[in-house]
């Protein structure tokens, strides 16, 4: 290391390198795979599960075809979930897919 040269966490440097890439903060992603019922609640808890947040877009599979139309109508309240609990600009929108696809 060259005198003068600040050091910088390793933290830092993944958080970064993830940004570069157009990734999403592995943390986010843990935090919804392991507290989805209770960050979720209702209609969303038992009939849904996070898949990826590509951008801003958090990915749900619905755990059936008939679900998803059926869950659309929560996506709002979901958002704002989401965005109380993660930070605003995390998550601005909701995809909602049938199992399998």
């Amino acid at each position: 290391m060259s005198p003068g040269r600040d050091l910088e966490h390793f933290s830092d440097s993944v958080d970064d390198m993830f940004r570069r890439l157009g990734l999403p903060d592995p943390v986010v992603m843990a935090t919804l795979s392991s507290e989805w019922d209770e960050l979720a609640g209702p209609p969303w808890t038992g009939r849904s599960k996070p898949l990826y947040i590509k951008g801003t877009t958090l990915v749900v599979e619905a755990s059936s075809a008939s679900m998803v139309a059926f869950l659309r109508y929560g996506e709002k309240g979901l958002i704002e979930v989401l965005e109380e609990r993660l930070g605003g600009g995390v998550v601005t929108g909701v995809e909602i897919r049938a199992p399998g696809r």
